[in-house]
């Protein structure tokens, strides 16, 4: 009678704790840029959900009552280039996220439980369903759910499909990180009764049902080169995102001015201005004339193209510039003698939009180079009469610039 009264005590004990003891589960999703795999904690609030998630796991690593089961990696890729290309698109994210995870957070990264696939199609059609304003909605849920990517992207769909990479597919580029963990309640300390041996039962082994799985576990294989050549979809890999500027400073000179800049890949721009002013400074005296451009190649040291980058580039222009207190006007002789040279140049592009996009920036820039001057003096008078030519090489700071950009194109 003892013994029964011992293990009805202990039992209503150990109840607590093992009713509460379940398990619970946290997760963060992480955004890409098209054809990106890097983590960019500046694009679309990744560092500020991640950041949380970040703490919420180390609270659960200091409490000694939380079990840490296993996480979880996710990855996935948008429909715009081709299956393989897809796929090892994700395949890099999922690796990427695990890496940032391991440092971050000190797990191993062999504990990781990492999946991708090249394309969510249940999610793909989540999203579609829930936006009442894609274009030909109803005619577009059955291909999605026969997987019918081909005759998506025909002709008669070209206004869902620019919808589709305008509204869908950025939340399609994404990483979803799952932690599972259980909080067990410490049970009070019971006192060591007489031992008892419990017969076991008999164990039952039920052999697993064997499912398609959701997501790949393996690498993807490595295409050959004609395969590459044939499939792979640089609008996935490379955006091709292009930017109008103007040079503020420029325009108090009464100097009209606008640059086209495109990207060529991962690190390097194209910048091409052209400035042209006719006006005088309200004399004829006074005047900074000047029909020309410095076109510029750029390599930027982030591939988001923001921040710290460096320029080499040419001059070529025409001029006709006059200073009130100096004596003479000089010009070049008759529009047969340009300045033209080139240099180097350091600059700094800062993103102006509060939601962390790059649509709008500010970009300071600076450089210094070699011009050659031929040119004729005037007496800066009205109707001057001519003094003499000269021809000058100078060696000194030829670009100052403080720009607004707009780039233009799609979210990316």
């Amino acid at each position: 009678m003892r013994r029964i009264r011992l293990i009805l005590i202990t039992i209503a004990l150990l109840a607590p704790a093992l009713a509460f003891a379940q398990i619970q589960s946290d997760s963060v999703k992480v955004y890409f840029r098209q054809g990106k795999t890097e983590f960019d904690p500046h694009f679309e609030g990744n560092g500020r959900r991640f950041t949380a998630f970040s703490n919420k796991v180390r609270s659960l690593q200091r409490d000694t009552t939380a079990n840490i089961l296993r996480v979880v990696v996710n990855a996935t890729a948008s429909p715009e280039g081709s299956a393989e290309v897809n796929e090892r698109i994700a395949y890099s994210r999922a690796q990427n996220i695990a890496e940032y995870l391991s440092l971050s957070l000190r797990f191993d990264p062999n504990s990781f439980e990492v999946n991708y696939k090249d394309i969510d199609w249940p999610l793909f059609e989540q999203l579609v369903r829930e936006d009442p304003y894609v274009p030909m909605r109803r005619q577009l849920l059955p291909l999605i759910e026969d997987r019918d990517l081909r005759r998506i992207k025909v002709e008669r769909f070209q206004r869902t499909w620019d919808y589709l990479l305008e509204n869908v597919f950025p939340e399609m580029r994404s990483t979803v990180v799952v932690f599972e963990y259980e909080i067990v309640p410490q049970a009070p300390a019971i006192a060591p009764g007489p031992a008892t041996v419990t017969p076991q039962a008999p164990v039952v082994v039920v052999p697993p049902v064997q499912e398609e799985p959701a997501y790949n576990r393996l690498p993807p294989p490595l295409p050959d080169d004609d395969e590459l050549d044939a499939d792979y979809d640089f609008s996935e890999k490379w955006p091709w995102s292009c930017y109008l500027k103007t040079n503020l400073p420029a325009w108090g000179l009464l100097d009209a001015n606008l640059a086209f800049e495109v990207e060529m890949g991962r690190h390097l721009s194209f910048s091409l201005p052209v400035y042209y002013s006719a006006a005088d400074w309200f004399s004829v005296q006074n005047k900074f004339r000047v029909f020309g451009t410095q076109p510029e190649l750029r390599f930027w040291f982030r591939d988001n193209f923001s921040g710290p980058f460096l320029g080499a580039h040419g001059t070529f222009g025409y001029y006709n510039i006059a200073l009130k207190n100096e004596t003479f006007r000089i010009q070049d002789r008759g529009g047969k003698t340009p300045a033209y040279g080139g240099g180097f140049n350091f600059g700094w592009k800062f993103r102006l939009d509060p939601n962390g996009s790059d649509r709008w920036g500010l970009e300071l820039c600076v450089g210094g180079g070699y011009l050659h001057l031929d040119y004729d003096m005037f007496y800066n008078v009205e109707n001057g009469r001519y003094s003499s030519s000269e021809v000058r090489d100078y060696f000194g700071v030829d670009h100052a610039s403080i720009s607004l950009t707009y780039r233009l194109g799609k979210k990316r």
